[in-house]
């Protein structure tokens, strides 16, 4: 009995369908690894993914083999994403030690003032102005903008400890350390909060009163002016205050009234009289403070608030 053969490939056909398919199984290599390759036996179908491939070979013609990755598929339009940039935090960040050191300065607890602002923040983003991080304002309602960041940070935390006195440490600490930290409050004062003072100036004074920061008994009433009350030597509760309170002193009690050199802040200062009877300077007081000058003058204050506490 003899069989007929219903069709016949010519080997070139066949040679060409073996190339083809051999192009095809290389190019889908790495897509069956990475997607998972699946076979339908009931239909014929293999499957990448959720992506069909489909290879007929009917005769000697090879058809279309079907997609190699749902990649190729068009994308819809993206989501528009929109961040809002919290600038309390970017504050924060940048200023993190100057909050830090006007804490300790008034006696504030950080953790609680950080938390102020952010409720001040929370209720006013919008309105968000850096050197005025405390949102004060003035007669009229509007914004204050204050001359720079740390000024601003200055007058809401004295502003929180007037309004909150309850928030103020009672607690005295008597200063012991070195006058390197002394020194470098006084410079950051002075250029950060009271800029109408004279860095070198306020050094010379405070040096020619208190043996450039060395006197124990001044040092343990954290007062390196020589500022006197009823009961004798100032006493402040930190070093950090009475210095700022010096400061404060030589702002509003001389420069801004005018009393700028030597021989006018001293008659004030450290007054006496002359052969005449009039009220002058002290010789000694200024030569005192004068000899400092020479010593301070030339110094480079470009410092950071991190930089003076790491000087403690």
């Amino acid at each position: 009995m003899k069989f007929k053969i219903a069709s016949k490939l010519n080997w070139k056909q066949v040679l060409t369908a073996v190339v083809l398919l051999t192009i095809f199984t290389t190019a889908l290599g790495a897509h069956i690894y990475a997607e998972g390759l699946k076979y339908d036996s009931s239909s014929s179908e293999m499957q990448i993914g959720d992506v069909p491939l489909t290879l007929t070979v009917s005769g000697t013609e090879v058809y279309n083999l079907g997609y190699l990755s749902s990649n190729n598929e068009p994308q819809g339009p993206e989501e528009e994403v929109t961040v809002k940039t919290n600038y309390l935090n970017m504050f924060l960040n940048e200023y993190a030690s100057d909050v830090t050191l006007l804490c300790k300065t008034f006696g504030l607890n950080e953790e609680t003032v950080i938390k102020s602002l952010e409720k001040l923040y929370e209720e006013n983003p919008d309105e968000f102005e850096k050197t005025n991080v405390g949102y004060l304002k003035d007669a009229k309602g509007k914004l204050k903008v204050y001359g720079t960041a740390q000024y601003g940070l200055y007058e809401y935390l004295q502003n929180y400890a007037d309004e909150h006195p309850e928030s103020v440490s009672k607690k005295t600490v008597q200063y012991t350390g070195n006058s390197e930290y002394v020194e470098m409050l006084i410079i950051y004062y002075t250029k950060n909060i009271f800029t109408n003072v004279d860095t070198d100036l306020a050094l010379s004074i405070g040096a020619a009163e208190s043996g450039y920061y060395t006197a124990k008994y001044m040092l343990r009433c954290n007062n390196v002016y020589g500022g006197m009350g009823s009961n004798g030597l100032i006493k402040y509760r930190s070093i950090e205050n009475g210095v700022y309170r010096y400061i404060r002193y030589l702002s509003n009690n001389y420069i801004s009234k005018g009393l700028t050199t030597l021989p006018s802040i001293g008659r004030v200062y450290c007054p006496t009289t002359d052969e005449n009877g009039n009220r002058v300077a002290s010789p000694h007081w200024i030569q005192l403070v004068t000899r400092a000058l020479n010593h301070y003058s030339g110094n480079n204050y470009n410092i950071t608030a991190q930089d003076v506490l790491n000087s403690k």
